[in-house]
C-alpha cells in the first residue's frame, strides 16, 4: 500500500484502528481480571468482566473525534504543548467526566436488558477512583494522536508558497515548496491533477502523492491559474488538463486521466462544461 493509498481511505483506517485498539484493551483488561479470579479459586464471572471492561474502553471511543477537534483547533503539537498545557487541565476533566457518564450509561443498559441492575456506588468516591483512570487515557491518547499527525506529517510533506523573493508578488503561483523529512522540493502548478478541501487544510494531489497545505479551498482559487484550474465542488479544484471524462450518470463525477473520481456539484457544472468545451475547440479548431 502506497501512501496515497492510505490517505485516500485513511478515516476508514483510523477508525478501524481505535476499535481495534480500544477493543483489544478491553479484552486484555478483562482475562487479566478473569484469570485473578480463577487464580485466588473463584468463579470466573466472565460476563460481569467482559462488560465492566469493554464498556470501559469502549466508551473511549465517542470521545476520540472531540479530542481530535480540540487538537486542531487549538493546533496543538510537539512545537507548542509546553505553552498550550493549561487548556489540557480543564479538556481533561471534561473528557474523564463524560467518559465515566458513558460507560455508566452502557452498563446500565446492558443490565437493564440482562433482567439486572448497575450500581455505580459511591459517588465520589466512585468519581475519583475512575477519573483517575480516565486522566490517563486522556494523556495516553492525546500523546498518540499528536504523534502520529507529527509522523504523517513528516512522511506526508507539507506545501507552502515559494518566498516573496524567488517569486515576488505573482498573479497566480505556478510553484510550490513542498518540506518533506527535512528536505525540500519544487512542485510546479501544473503537476497538480486536483485540489481537496480537508478541514484546515486543502490536498494538493500530485501523481502518487498528496501535499497538505493550510489553507481553505477558496483562498487556493484565487492562487491558481483560472486558465487550468477550476472548482467543481464545495470540496474539490480539478487541473482541466488531467480531465479524461465527465460522468453525468448517476453521481456527477469527473474521471481524471489516472483514473481518478472526482465529484462535480450541480452548481459548477455549466462552467465545467464550458471550460472542457472551449479546451476541445481548442485541441480540435
Amino acid at each position: 500500500m502506497t501512501l496515497k493509498q492510505y490517505l485516500e481511505k485513511r478515516r476508514w483506517y483510523e477508525v478501524a484502528a481505535f476499535v481495534a485498539m480500544t477493543t483489544l484493551f478491553g479484552l486484555v483488561n478483562a482475562t487479566s481480571k478473569i484469570l485473578e479470579r480463577v487464580r485466588e479459586g473463584m468463579s470466573a464471572d466472565w460476563i460481569p468482566a467482559l462488560v465492566s471492561e469493554l464498556t470501559g474502553t469502549l466508551a473511549v471511543l465517542p470521545l476520540i473525534p472531540l479530542l481530535v477537534w480540540f487538537i486542531e483547533r487549538l493546533n496543538l503539537s510537539w512545537s507548542n504543548v509546553r505553552w498550550r498545557i493549561l487548556w489540557h487541565v480543564p479538556a481533561a476533566i471534561s473528557f474523564s467526566l463524560a467518559h465515566v457518564a458513558l460507560f455508566v450509561a452502557m452498563r446500565k443498559i446492558f443490565w437493564t436488558l440482562a433482567g439486572g441492575s448497575y450500581q455505580f456506588g459511591p459517588l465520589l468516591l466512585g468519581l475519583l477512583y475512575e477519573m483517575r483512570k480516565g486522566l490517563l487515557v486522556y494523556l495516553c491518547m492525546v500523546l498518540l494522536i499528536v504523534s502520529y499527525r507529527f509522523i504523517l506529517e513528516r512522511l506526508q510533506g507539507e506545501a507552502g508558497f515559494v518566498d516573496a523573493q524567488s517569486d515576488p508578488s505573482p498573479a497566480f503561483r505556478h510553484q510550490f515548496l513542498v518540506s518533506m523529512l527535512d528536505r525540500s522540493y519544487l512542485v510546479k502548478s501544473e503537476q497538480i491533477d486536483w485540489v481537496q478541501s480537508a478541514g484546515n487544510y486543502v490536498l494538493l494531489h500530485c501523481a502518487d502523492r498528496s501535499y497538505p497545505m493550510r489553507m481553505t479551498l477558496s483562498g487556493m482559487v484565487s492562487q491558481l491559474d483560472p486558465a487550468l484550474f477550476l472548482r467543481i465542488h464545495r470540496t474539490a479544484i480539478v487541473n482541466l488538463s488531467r480531465v479524461s471524462a465527465l460522468k453525468e450518470s448517476g453521481e456527477l463525477q469527473l474521471e481524471l486521466t489516472n483514473g481518478t473520481l472526482v465529484p462535480v456539484s450541480k452548481t459548477y457544472l455549466p462552467a465545467l462544461k464550458q471550460q472542457l468545451s472551449g479546451q476541445a475547440a481548442t485541441i480540435h479548431p
